[in-house]
C-alpha cells in the first residue's frame, strides 16, 4: 500500500476517535473500556482526543509531501503511536482488568496499522538506499 494511502487511513481512523473522545469521552472510554471513567480519566481522555486529532492532522497534511521530512516524521510518529498504543491495549486485554471483544479489536487493529507503516517506512528506505 502506498504510504500516502496510509496516511489518509491513519488520519481517517485517528481524527474520528480523537473527536469522540474530546465531545463524549464518559461514552468512548466506556465503550473502548467497558467501565465507566471517573472524572479524572474524563479530563485525561479529552487531552489524549486532542493528541489523537493533531496526529489526524499531520497524517492528513504530510500526504501531500513527496518523501520529504515531513512525510518521513509523520510516518515515524504514527507508526510509533500505532504500536504503543496497541501494545498498551493488548497488555490491558491479557491482565484481564478490563476491555473485551472492543478493546481486543483496537488492540489488533493498532497493532497490525504499526506493522503495515513499518513495513511501508521498510520498503521506502531500501528502495532509496537508506539503511
Amino acid at each position: 500500500m502506498k504510504q500516502r494511502s496510509l496516511l489518509v487511513i491513519g488520519s481517517l481512523l485517528e481524527c474520528p476517535a480523537g473527536l469522540a473522545l474530546i465531545v463524549m469521552p464518559g461514552y468512548a472510554i466506556s465503550f473502548l473500556l467497558g467501565v465507566a471513567p471517573r472524572q479524572e480519566e474524563i479530563v485525561v481522555g479529552r487531552v489524549a482526543g486532542v493528541a489523537l486529532v493533531a496526529l489526524g492532522v499531520a497524517c492528513w497534511r504530510a500526504r501531500l509531501d513527496a518523501g520529504g521530512p515531513a512525510l518521513v516524521g509523520t510516518l515515524s510518529a504514527i507508526t510509533l503511536y500505532n504500536a504503543g498504543a496497541g501494545l498498551i491495549l493488548a497488555g490491558a486485554v491479557t491482565a484481564g482488568k478490563t476491555g473485551g471483544l472492543v478493546l481486543l479489536s483496537a488492540a489488533v487493529v493498532h497493532l497490525g496499522l504499526a506493522l503495515t507503516f513499518a513495513y511501508s517506512i521498510f520498503r521506502s528506505s531500501s528502495k532509496s538506499g537508506k539503511t
